[in-house]
């Protein structure tokens, strides 16, 4: 088994250097767009793992600060821009400006 911790690029590397040894991989990146697997429902070949989809979840986190912080009006956001994460995230965080009070700094 392989434990591939390092993300998308460790899983990726060690996705083409074999396809018999199992491959457990750890990402922040929806896996399939990634191209570590086919479809999260079945995944396919010997790549497995967990993924924290944590650009997919920032609008969430945004209503959930809004509840928690009602007369919140902006928000800042650090983010690492050389990270494969930073442009998803950017875009993602604009997301809930349309639906709640909430804005956010660029």
């Amino acid at each position: 088994m392989i434990a591939a911790t390092g993300g998308v690029a460790s899983g990726l590397a060690a996705k083409a250097a074999t396809t018999s040894i199992p491959i457990v991989v750890s990402a922040g990146l929806d896996p399939v767009e990634a191209g570590l697997v086919s479809s999260l429902n079945r995944p396919g070949g010997n790549v497995t793992g967990i993924s924290w989809f944590t650009t997919e979840l920032a609008a969430k986190r945004v209503a959930l600060l809004h509840e928690l912080l009602p007369d919140a009006t902006d928000v800042a956001l650090l983010v690492e821009p050389s990270t494969p994460e930073a442009q998803r995230n950017r875009a993602s965080r604009r997301k809930p400006r349309a639906s709640s009070a909430i804005g956010s700094l660029s």
